[in-house]
């Protein structure tokens, strides 16, 4: 699943995602050949439906166990305001002034329309055709980087290139309008064939891509399977000129000119593996990290494990956060140079931290968290579902809840969002 990748030791990089919507109280599936929910659905045929025109906050939640599910959450309401259904775990994320929903095992992006209940206005296949022998079946695509109300980049975690869409078209599973040819920066001792990108982020004062490269091997792992071993590699950053849609030489020791980093393994994009601080030049890179072999080919001391910034005027990378005592990676939300969300571990087992970036440890975590959460940037406070267990050990109800970062204070806006039991939660998405 999402965050827990072949055996639970890799990104978020997915399971299968959107694809099929199912109607909302029916058993009516609509495929990719059939086309999708347009933006001029209405609640209740399978739209994630409300009002479209309130002033309330909407949460968007995904969660998956035998399928898909996809929750439009009215938190002045209460209540859920639409549901959708699809084959497997789905995600969503926001770029400039789009909202995206990415479907990993149909390798389907789709915009949303917050304006009609967060139906879908678009949609694009992006497969492309560099499939290779040995590959994975998917492309999963992990995240959008939109350079323009005309221009995204999807970043296709277990492909080479990076597929262009035009998000201002109105598309059923259209096809992609371009991409760039990454495939050439492999590592020999990434045996996986593929350069495992990660996450992006846009920089509109240089017209670039900057793109993170795991360049891990997904098959390195130790004999139970349960931790991912150091390769030698190396992670890198890159960068692409979107004016020409070419790679830039950053003048680095990795392939192509990229730039080595500090950490191992990014996280995905859409939990803040790669983000753009504007203001200080330069971007932030949340790595996962690596467990170094022993003699065995058991499992030794965590490494890589780290927050990053690399400076875009110079090139160069300092390590802002070790979390190698930390457990696996979350989600980062970095709001400003002495404010960021950090989260380590998952779900209920999860801790989250108010973090101040100049500060190289943590202080004391949140009381209560969300297990997965987008940020209220106005009220200062977290929201998302954040599942519990019954004394038993058992399954308790999903809470609907915000958090403040200034008190620790939780607000409940309701229980069990979703219809679904025994899965897990995906991602969360705050549309004020």
């Amino acid at each position: 699943m999402n965050g827990f990748r072949k055996a639970c030791i890799l990104h978020v990089v997915g399971c299968g995602i959107l694809g099929v919507f199912a109607a909302c109280g029916d058993d009516t599936t609509i495929g990719p050949d059939a086309g999708l929910p347009k933006s001029d659905a209405t609640v209740g045929d399978g739209s994630l439906a409300s009002d479209g025109g309130s002033s309330s906050g909407h949460l968007i939640m995904t969660y998956s166990a035998q399928h898909g599910e996809i929750v439009d959450y009215d938190t002045l309401l209460k209540q859920v305001a639409g549901r959708a259904t699809t084959p497997g775990f789905a995600v969503v994320q926001r770029s400039m002034n789009d909202t995206f929903l990415l479907e990993t095992g149909q390798d389907l992006v789709a915009r949303l329309d917050p304006s009609n209940g967060f139906s879908i206005a678009s949609s694009w296949n992006v497969a492309l055709s560099d499939a290779f022998d040995g590959g994975e079946s998917y492309a999963d695509p992990v995240q959008v980087v939109e350079s323009a109300a005309n221009k995204a980049y999807v970043i296709r975690y277990n492909r080479g290139h990076v597929a262009i869409i035009d998000p201002s078209q109105t598309a059923d599973a259209g096809a992609a309008i371009g991409s760039v040819d990454l495939s050439s920066l492999l590592q020999p001792n990434d045996l996986d064939g593929h350069i495992d990108m990660a996450g992006a982020a846009y920089d509109a004062s240089r017209h670039r891509l900057y793109v993170a490269l795991g360049n891990i091997d997904i098959y390195n792992v130790d004999p139970k399977g349960y931790f991912l071993l150091c390769a030698n590699t190396v992670s890198t950053l890159v960068a692409i000129d979107t004016t020409t849609d070419t790679l830039v030489n950053l003048g680095g020791t990795g392939p192509g000119g990229g730039i080595a980093l500090n950490g191992y393994g990014p996280q995905s994009g859409y939990l803040g593996g790669v983000v753009l601080d504007a203001v200080g030049d330069r971007l932030l890179v949340f790595s996962a990290g690596c467990n170094a072999p022993t003699t065995d080919g058991g499992q030794g001391p965590l490494q890589g494990r780290l927050v990053e910034a690399v400076d875009l005027k110079t090139n160069t990378t300092k390590t802002l956060l070790d979390a190698n005592t930390q457990d696996y990676p979350g989600q980062l939300v970095y709001m400003d140079g002495a404010h960021a969300i950090i989260q380590f571990g998952y779900g209920a087992f999860g801790s989250t931290y108010a973090w101040d970036p100049t500060q190289t440890t943590l202080g004391t975590p949140l009381a209560a968290t969300p297990d997965v959460f987008d940020l209220d940037y106005a009220n200062a406070r977290i929201l998302g579902p954040q599942s519990t267990f019954a004394s038993d050990g058992g399954a308790g109800p999903t809470n609907v809840i915000a958090v403040s970062l200034a008190d620790g204070g939780v607000t409940q806006f309701g229980q069990n969002p979703f219809l679904q039991s025994g899965g897990f939660i995906g991602n969360a998405l705050y549309a004020p």
